[in-house]
C-alpha cells in the first residue's frame, strides 16, 4: 500500500462519520431507546459535530500534509485529491442512503437528490482539504534549509 492512498482511507472513514452525524438527532429519536432530554440530545449532536470537524480537518488535513512534505513529485497529487473526493462521495453516500433506508425505507425522489447533492457537496469538501494539506506540506517541505 502507497502512502498516497492514506487520505482516501481516511477520508471514507471521515465521510462515513460526517454523514451519521449529521443524521444523530434522527436516528437518536427513531431508534427503541429512551428518547434522551433535549439538552443531552444537543449535547450529542455537538459532539458528533466536534469530533466529525477534528477527524476531516485534524487527521484528514494532517495526513494529507504530512504525505505533502514527504513525497518529491508533485504531478501525482492530483491523482490523490480526486480519489479523496471520490472516496469521500461514494462513503458519504453509502452511508447516508443505509440510514435514511433504514430511518424511512419510504422515501421519496426529493431525498435523493438531495442525498446525491450533499453527497457531491462533501466529496468536493473533503478533497479541497486533501488539497490544502498537500499544498501546505509541500510548501513547507521545500521552504526547509538547504544546510543545517
Amino acid at each position: 500500500m502507497t502512502r498516497a492512498l492514506l487520505p482516501a482511507i481516511v477520508t471514507a472513514f471521515a465521510a462515513g462519520t460526517t454523514a451519521l452525524t449529521r443524521r444523530l438527532a434522527p436516528i437518536l429519536l427513531e431508534s427503541s431507546v429512551d428518547i434522551p432530554p433535549t439538552n443531552l440530545l444537543s449535547l450529542y449532536i455537538a459532539g458528533g459535530r466536534f469530533v466529525s470537524f477534528a477527524l476531516v480537518y485534524g487527521l484528514l488535513l494532517g495526513v494529507a500534509y504530512r504525505i505533502g512534505r514527504t513525497r518529491d513529485d508533485p504531478r501525482g497529487d492530483g491523482t490523490v485529491v480526486l480519489a479523496t473526493g471520490v472516496v469521500a462521495t461514494v462513503a458519504y453516500l453509502v452511508v447516508t442512503a443505509g440510514t435514511l433506508l433504514w430511518l424511512d425505507p419510504q422515501q421519496g425522489a426529493i431525498t435523493a437528490v438531495r442525498m446525491v447533492g450533499s453527497s457531491v457537496g462533501v466529496g468536493v469538501q473533503l478533497a479541497v482539504v486533501a488539497f490544502a494539506g498537500l499544498a501546505l506540506g509541500r510548501r513547507r517541505g521545500s521552504s526547509a534549509p538547504a544546510s543545517a
